[in-house]
């Protein structure tokens, strides 16, 4: 076999080879981050990502509170849930061998849900208080990855954040009323519903420090 034909073999096993390399480089990870939250890395090009989070929370528990009219405090139960998605990009600005550098837009919804009931005591019936949080928040960060291998990397956020924050509440509870008319005793309940709302928007810096793990 002449020179050239071995030179153009083995021009062509080592464009195969890198070709098989490139494709073989890892385009999904799964990023684990503080705060926390977990999420899914995606490059859909070499200086462009995507980053889709999610959140969840449940809260339970109960507290004592005080009925000196009463044989014993009335115990309040508490339980609450909390679910909160993000989508951010990230487009990369700069690299050197396994350190890159990114800018960040992301933008994040997130709902929580509480309610407390408490049985009745001396003069109150049973209460409930339900409230609910729904917070929108876009973010701006700039950030670096660091590449430790070819599967697992190493990343830190810094940015600002403006939030916008809704509550509603509402509370229910039975009022009892005791009257004695002609000798005869007569117990009347009472619903009590109350409704409230708030809102309010703040701005802030953020920080974030996670890992990456490719599949």
């Amino acid at each position: 076999m002449s020179p050239m034909k071995n030179a153009f073999l083995a021009a062509m096993v080592l464009s195969m080879a890198a070709s098989a390399g490139a494709q073989d480089a890892p385009k999904v990870g799964l990023a684990m981050g503080y705060p926390s939250s977990v999420g899914v890395l995606w490059r859909v090009a070499d200086n462009v990502a995507l980053r889709p989070e999610i959140t969840l929370s449940h809260l339970s528990g109960d507290s004592t509170g005080t009925d000196l009219l009463g044989p014993a405090p009335p115990v309040t139960a508490n339980d609450g849930t909390g679910v909160g998605v993000a989508l951010g990009a990230l487009f990369y600005v700069g690299r050197k061998d396994a350190f890159r550098a990114y800018v960040s837009p992301k933008f994040s919804y997130s709902r929580s849900t509480t309610s407390s009931t408490t049985p009745s005591n001396t003069i109150l019936g049973p209460s409930t208080t339900d409230s609910t949080s729904n917070a929108y928040s876009v973010t701006g960060s700039f950030g670096a990855e660091y590449s430790l291998n070819r599967r697992f990397a190493v990343f830190g956020e810094l940015g600002a954040s403006y939030t916008r924050s809704e509550t509603s509440l509402r509370s229910s509870f039975t009022i009892g009323t005791t009257t004695f008319t002609n000798g005869v005793l007569t117990v009347t309940n009472q619903l009590q519903t109350t409704q409230a709302g708030s809102h309010s928007n703040a701005v802030g810096t953020r920080t974030a420090a996670g890992v990456i793990v490719f599949f």
